[in-house]
């Protein structure tokens, strides 16, 4: 299955290899992340390659890329629902610093949660870093609800992630 869905801003469609580089600054725009995830603040394409391929491995994961007028502003990564499993994810989301706080997040969000409602999905989860206070904030207002906390590897870091979900409504 091929993945592209469009929004008022946002145009979503599947990653390929290839632009890794753009997902790279995107990645090393935000350096605060970078340090919850790795405790450094900067990523290398290396690091980026295999995680990219540690994901792409999940069964029904894609990376997901966010653009605006073509130009690449951030990504995704989400695991779709299967008769294997009735959960889906979305196990990443990083936009560029320079394009926070003008209602993308929110977009790509909302865009995926229509696209897995249509699929007959009734409920998404994420995964929060617990010293990620923007992304608490961030998931909470989108009405996402922590219902347990485990230690997961996040980047190269064992640590507490918070588990939230959104129960869906047609």
């Amino acid at each position: 299955m091929t993945l592209s869905f469009s929004g008022k801003q946002l145009v979503i469609r599947e990653m390929q290899r290839a632009e890794l580089p753009y997902v790279l600054d995107m990645y090393n725009s935000n350096p605060q992340y970078n340090l919850l995830r790795s405790r450094t603040d900067t990523m290398n394409l290396s690091e980026l390659e295999a995680e990219y391929h540690s994901a792409l491995a999940i069964p029904h994961g894609y990376w997901l890329l966010l653009t605006v007028k073509e130009a690449p502003v951030g990504v995704m990564h989400v695991v779709l629902s299967s008769e294997h499993d009735a959960k889906s994810w979305v196990s990443l989301l990083v936009l560029h610093a320079s394009w926070q706080r003008k209602g993308l997040g929110t977009e790509a969000v909302k865009l995926f949660e229509d696209f897995c409602l249509l699929r007959g999905t009734k409920h998404i989860h994420h995964g929060i870093i617990a010293y990620n206070e923007p992304a608490l904030l961030f998931w909470g207002k989108l009405g996402y609800e922590q219902y347990r906390q485990v230690e997961a590897p996040v980047g190269q870091l064992t640590q507490p992630v918070l588990l939230v979900a959104k129960w869906l409504e047609a």
